[in-house]
C-alpha cells in the first residue's frame, strides 16, 4: 500500500491468479474464444489476448493482421522453423497474407484497418503435434504443464517453433530433473536433436562404464572428441580411455596412441599427472605417449612461459564463449590495482567474481 496526499494506492497479490483462473474457465467453457488453430486435424478454440501475450510468434501475427476474417491460414512451422534451436529465439517469419474470395470488392485502405485485428482467427499449425499443443495451451490458461519423457519432446518442439520460452525452459528443467542410468541415452537423444547442450552433458555423465567397454574404436575416438566432454575432467576421461584399452589389451592397446593424442594432458593438474598418468604402463613405454608426458609436466613446471606454449592439448574443452574482465583500477579513492577476474554471466545480465 502506498499513499499520496488523500491517496492511497493498494495493490492485490491475488489478483493475477484470478484473472488467470477467470481465462481458464472461459476457455474450459469455450467462451469468448475467437481463434481456432488446427494441429494434425485436431481444433483447438483460444483467446487471441492469451496467445499474443505469451507468444512472440502469436503476437507478430495477429499484430500483422490483414485481410478478410473467414479464410484459414496454413502456416510452414515444418523443421526450418527450428533451426534457432538451443539458442536466443529468432524473430518469428512475417505471417502469411490472406487471399481474398474471387469476387469480393476491394477494400478501402480504411476498412482494412478496421478488420486487421481479428483478420486470422483459423491456424492451421504444419508442424506442430496436436498432444505438444495441447499441453501448451494448458500452461498458456493454467501455468502448469504436464510433462512425461513421451511427450516432451513434443511440447518442446512446439514451444521452439511458437517462440514461448517459458515453456521451453520447464522443458529443460523437467529432462535435467529426469535423467537416470535408465533413461539417459533417451534424454541424450532429445537434446542432440533440440541443442540442448547442458542437457546433453547431463546425460552423457551417467555413459556407464558397460557403455564404454562395447564401443569399437571409431565410437570411442568420437567419444573423446565431443563436445562437451560425457566425463567431468580429462583425468576422468583419461581414465575411461584406459578402462576401454584394457578390455581387450590384445585387440586396442595399437590404437593407445591414436586415443592419448585425443586428449588434453595439460588440464590434467601436475600431481595428478604424476600419480594418475604416469603410473599407467602404456604411457611410460610408448614412444608417442612418452612424449605426450613430457611436454605436459613441462607445461606445468614452466608456469610463466604458458601463454607461448599453448596447444590442442592446452585448450579447454567447451565451445561456449565468456567475456572476462582482469584487474584495472577500480573506482574510488584509493584506486589501487585489482587483482580480480570477472566474467559476465549473459543470462542474468550481470558480473561475477571467477576468481
Amino acid at each position: 500500500m502506498s499513499r499520496s496526499g488523500d491517496r492511497t494506492s493498494t495493490f492485490d497479490p491475488s489478483h493475477s491468479d484470478n484473472l488467470l483462473h477467470g481465462l481458464n474457465l472461459l476457455w474450459r467453457k469455450q467462451l469468448f474464444c475467437d481463434v481456432t488453430l488446427t494441429a494434425q486435424g485436431q481444433q483447438f478454440h483460444c483467446h487471441k489476448a492469451v496467445l499474443a501475450s505469451c507468444s512472440q510468434y502469436f503476437r507478430s501475427l495477429f499484430s500483422s493482421g490483414g485481410g478478410s476474417g473467414g479464410h484459414p491460414h496454413a502456416l510452414g512451422l515444418g523443421p526450418g522453423a527450428q533451426d534457432g534451436l538451443g539458442g536466443p529465439p529468432k524473430e518469428p517469419p512475417p505471417p502469411p497474407q490472406p487471399q481474398e474470395e474471387p469476387g469480393t470488392p476491394s477494400s478501402s485502405p480504411e476498412d482494412k484497418l478496421l478488420a486487421s485485428p481479428r483478420a486470422i482467427n483459423n491456424l492451421v499449425l504444419q508442424g506442430c503435434s496436436s498432444i505438444g499443443l495441447r499441453l501448451v495451451l494448458e500452461y498458456l490458461y493454467t501455468a502448469n504443464v504436464t510433462l512425461s519423457l513421451d511427450t516432451v519432446e513434443e511440447v518442446l518442439s512446439v514451444s521452439k517453433i511458437l517462440h514461448i520460452p517459458q515453456v521451453t525452459k520447464l522443458c529443460v528443467q523437467f529432462l535435467n530433473d529426469q535423467i537416470s542410468v535408465q533413461n539417459y541415452k533417451q534424454v541424450c537423444k532429445i537434446a542432440a536433436l533440440h541443442g540442448l547442450e547442458e542437457t546433453k552433458k547431463l546425460a552423457n555423465k551417467y555413459l556407464v562404464e558397460d557403455d564404454v567397454l562395447l564401443l569399437n574404436f571409431e565410437e570411442m575416438r568420437a567419444l573423446l572428441d565431443s563436445l562437451p566432454p560425457p566425463v567431468e575432467s580429462e583425468l576422468a576421461l583419461f581414465q575411461m580411455s584406459v578402462l576401454w584399452l584394457e578390455h581387450d589389451r590384445e585387440t586396442r592397446m595399437q590404437y593407445a596412441p591414436d586415443l592419448m593424442k585425443r586428449l588434453r594432458f595439460a588440464l590434467i593438474p601436475a600431481p595428478e599427472l604424476v600419480e594418475r598418468v604416469q603410473s599407467v604402463d602404456f604411457m611410460r613405454t610408448d614412444p608417442v605417449c612418452q612424449k605426450l608426458l613430457l611436454d605436459a609436466m613441462n607445461y606445468h613446471l614452466m608456469p610463466f612461459r604458458q601463454h607461448c606454449r599453448q596447444s590442442l592439448a592446452s585448450r579447454i574443452r567447451s565451445n561456449k564463449k565468456m567475456l572476462l574482465l582482469v584487474g584495472g583500477l577500480p573506482p574510488g579513492p584509493d584506486r589501487l590495482p585489482s587483482n580480480l577476474v570477472q566474467y559476465y554471466d549473459d543470462e542474468k545480465k550481470t558480473w561475477k567474481i571467477l576468481t
